[in-house]
């Protein structure tokens, strides 16, 4: 299930490319607009560490000098100031609270003096402001934490410890909100993505335009090799070639394979068409050859019956060989009317048809000594061209029959091997020399006295125009074998 959707869903060549550059631009893109965020986050975090001392620091000159005088409303008034700046970049930046606290914890001032009024502790018996207090007393320089998280509750504390001829007097903590800080690096975040999905839209325009330059000439050329693969070179257009790189040398190639093809199979046809004409040059003359010679003997006869036709002897001695030249007339022109033509042959069962000429093949034997092994091993279900696979078969067994001397045995043998059917005809008469197997399957060519020489031609040509394969073996002495391979058809039960 999880393959056929892979294959329901597979995508072309130019689409991959286009996809393979849009997410290298987007993770490029996105990977350089993370970095910058983060960057700009550290900066801001940065500027506001420095505006939250600076604030402090503004309270903190002033205030040892205070708490010497023990004079709290001047630190209040300090605190307040510093909280509500008239001009600057400071003013940008909200003070969430502010105060100045004595070595044990207790209020000297306080932006909010009503929540926490003068000499009392913050917040009392709380352990986190006691190790809050206990970290900023023991440090000798400004100290900023953060905390409250991301957002309008986020803020930065800086704390300065007071300090006069060496003595701790107690410690500036001014507390700002991060909010800005927020606001600003969200506004560099959209900006960044804004820009980072622009590049990727770029870049998938970019990636198409691209993959369709390089899978062009690619589509052309698969075109043409189909066009190729299934014989239509004349179809095969050629590739334009626009480039000197890989892609234009291999359409350049395949131009010149193309070529090279079409006018290969042209010259074939061309070859094939005076094949054909030799052949029937051939056939003809044979035809004439060997009608003309009985006709001649027949003539002869004829024309001494004519003058002598009260010879009864003269009749009855010259009718056996008019009788003998007219049948061997009659057996070339019906071996040449074979029909060759399989469009509208009619199929049957393999098993069937081959069942059939066992007892044509035993009749033909008719009483001599040769044993007969027939082995026909198709299924039922295979559907063959009956006439056409009969006369192949019986010519190839009457040929055995003939040639097999007293004593001999002749084999047939069909199986199913895949798609195929195989029909192998053995026998173990005494050979084909090998200076004459090049001619076996040529018209009128025969070792035989009385033979035609037509029936190896006729089986060459009825396995060609059942699209198969015929292939002999032959040792002489030993014997021969015929192998016919044959497409067939399974009709499903």
């Amino acid at each position: 299930m999880k393959f056929s959707l892979l294959r329901k869903w597979r995508l072309s060549l130019s689409v991959k490319f286009a996809l393979a550059i849009t997410l290298i631009v987007a993770g490029v893109a996105f990977t350089i607009g993370a970095v910058i965020v983060v960057q700009d986050w550290r900066r801001f975090h940065a500027e506001l560490e420095e505006k939250v001392l600076l604030l402090a620091r503004s309270v903190a000159v002033t205030a040892p000098e205070a708490i010497l005088r023990n004079d709290y409303w001047s630190l209040y008034r300090s605190l307040k100031k510093m909280a509500q700046p008239e001009t600057g970049d400071i003013r940008a930046t909200r003070v969430v609270t502010a105060m100045v606290l004595d070595p044990e914890g207790r209020v000297l001032a306080h932006l909010q003096p009503k929540q926490h009024p003068l000499r009392l502790p913050l917040i009392p018996g709380d352990e986190d402001e006691a190790r809050l207090l206990e970290a900023a007393t023991s440090a000798r320089s400004p100290t900023v934490l953060g905390g409250g998280g991301v957002g309008a509750e986020g803020y930065l504390e800086g704390m300065i410890p007071l300090y006069s001829d060496e003595k701790l007097l107690g410690v500036l903590r001014v507390r700002i909100s991060t909010y800005e800080l927020f606001l600003k690096a969200r506004y560099s975040a959209l900006l960044v993505l804004g820009l980072a999905a622009g590049l990727v839209i770029l870049g998938s325009l970019l990636g198409v335009v691209i993959s369709r330059r390089m899978v062009k000439p690619l589509t052309a050329i698969t075109r043409g090799l189909e066009a190729v693969r299934q014989g239509k070179l004349m179809d095969v257009s050629t590739v334009p070639v626009l480039r000197d790189d890989e892609l234009g040398r291999l359409a350049a190639s395949f131009n010149e394979m193309a070529t090279e093809l079409a006018e290969k199979k042209e010259l074939e046809e061309q070859i094939a068409v005076s094949e054909k004409l030799m052949s029937l040059g051939r056939i003809s003359a044979g035809v004439a050859h060997e009608v003309n010679n009985p006709l001649a003997g027949l003539l002869n006869c004829i024309d001494t019956i004519k003058k002598h036709p009260e010879d009864r002897e003269l009749m009855e001695r010259y009718l056996p060989v008019l009788e003998k030249g007219l049948n061997r007339i009659k057996n070339i022109v019906q071996s040449l009317l074979v029909e060759l033509r399989v469009e509208d042959a009619r199929e049957e069962s393999g098993l069937t048809c081959l069942e059939d000429l066992k007892g044509i093949v035993e009749a033909e034997i008719n009483g001599r000594a040769i044993h007969l092994v027939w082995e026909n091993n198709l299924d039922d279900r295979i559907r063959v061209h009956s006439r056409q696979v009969q006369q192949v078969v019986l010519n190839l067994l009457k040929n055995a029959v003939q040639v097999v001397p007293e004593g001999g045995t002749v084999t047939f043998r069909s199986f199913q091997d895949g798609n195929c059917v195989m029909l192998e005809v053995d026998d173990d008469g005494p050979g084909i020399p090998p200076e004459h197997r090049s001619q076996l399957f040529d018209p009128f060519f025969t070792t035989k006295p009385n033979g035609t020489g037509l029936g190896l031609w006729i089986v060459y040509r009825l396995v060609e125009s059942m699209r198969g394969v015929i292939e002999v073996e032959s040792e002489v002495g030993t014997g021969t074998q015929f192998l016919v391979t044959l497409p067939a058809t399974e009709v499903r039960a």
